[in-house]
């Protein structure tokens, strides 16, 4: 499934990971208490090692609620919903 990806600081320390259907409303959230655990879940998705440090890093001089977005990406519905995620699949048509 063709998902968007971004991380967020939230207001009480944690750190939260959305995940969109692009041009969609189909959206999930959730949220860690470290950014070991939001590392890993982004691996899991197979976003590189390098690139999660890099908007980790980035994070603790952005505005709460900021959201920093990966460029798009395919992640199966499986990877999803293992990880705890669970967005609608697309209806039937054009996308």
């Amino acid at each position: 499934m063709l998902v968007t990806v971004g991380i967020a600081k939230c207001s009480d320390g944690r750190m939260r990971i959305e995940v969109q259907r692009p041009q969609a409303s189909a959206r999930a959230e959730k949220s860690y208490a470290d950014a070991q655990a939001v590392a890993t879940v982004l691996s899991n998705f197979g976003i590189p090692q390098n690139t999660i440090e890099y908007f980790v890093r980035l994070l603790p001089d952005l505005d709460i609620n900021h959201v920093l977005t990966f460029p798009p990406m395919h992640v199966s519905s499986h990877q999803l919903a293992c990880e705890d995620f669970r967005i609608a699949a697309a209806a039937s048509g054009p996308q």
